[in-house]
């Protein structure tokens, strides 16, 4: 209730910022770009403008010179967009037909601070991902303190997110990573893995360095496994 004593109202919604349910979601960058590519979550964008739209994909489109609605983006053209923060696109979808760019006009450029996801798609991603208990960097307390092969592990809250993040990289299929990124995603200003992990002695147990990829590092596999599974 606001001070004029009126309760306040949500306003229902049709789409949310990516932003917005990252936000929420608590997700990191590497879980987005993984679903994205599962096609597990689909992107969207509010466009405008010379649009040739078809009810099917396998009908012939009409023009339509002031076309303005929210599109779906093919789930390369929102790889791209998540990897190049922005990108020309031809081509969209919209409720099963196509949504193209006019014979002789330019390519729609699609920014990845406009990308956004409807409601619907929201909804069905948290009822189905999110409620199978996949990992979210907010999950990071689980390497505060842990025991692997009979010996006991503390981390600070910085150290566990960086193997926090090497988990969920771990697990999506993509376990080796660089240095940079894994600072990056615990949000250290360190210049090196080994000064973020200086005051812990052992760590190198748990991360190793990756063979013939220098620079790479990858999480202990016997710890991934206890991490997913339990002891």
């Amino acid at each position: 209730m606001n001070k004029k004593g009126v309760l306040p109202v949500l306003i229902p919604r049709d789409y949310f910022t990516l932003q917005e349910v990252l936000a929420d979601w608590g997700i990191s960058e590497s879980e987005l770009g993984y679903v994205v590519e599962m096609g597990q979550l689909t992107l969207s964008v509010r466009v405008y403008g010379s649009f040739v739209v078809a009810d099917r994909k396998d009908r012939p489109g009409r023009c339509n010179p002031d076309f303005e609605g929210v599109v779906d983006l093919e789930r390369r053209d929102a790889m791209r967009v998540l990897r190049k923060k922005a990108c020309s696109v031809s081509s969209f979808v919209q409720n099963g037909g196509n949504v193209t760019t006019s014979e002789g006009a330019v390519d729609w450029v699609v920014y990845r601070d406009a990308l956004l996801v409807r409601a619907a798609e929201r909804e069905h991603f948290e009822a189905t991902i999110m409620a199978a208990g996949a990992p979210h960097a907010n999950d990071y307390d689980r390497f505060l303190s842990f025991d692997l092969n009979g010996q006991h592990y503390l981390f600070t809250d910085m150290q566990a997110r960086a193997l926090n993040y090497l988990f969920i990289c771990a697990i999506t299929g993509d376990p080796e990573q660089r240095g940079v990124q894994i600072l990056a995603a615990a949000g250290s200003a360190s210049l090196k893995l080994s000064y973020l992990f200086s005051s812990r002695k052992g760590w190198r147990d748990i991360v190793h360095p990756v063979a013939k990829r220098r620079g790479y590092y990858m999480l202990e596999p016997t710890l991934v496994v206890t991490m997913r599974v339990g002891p």
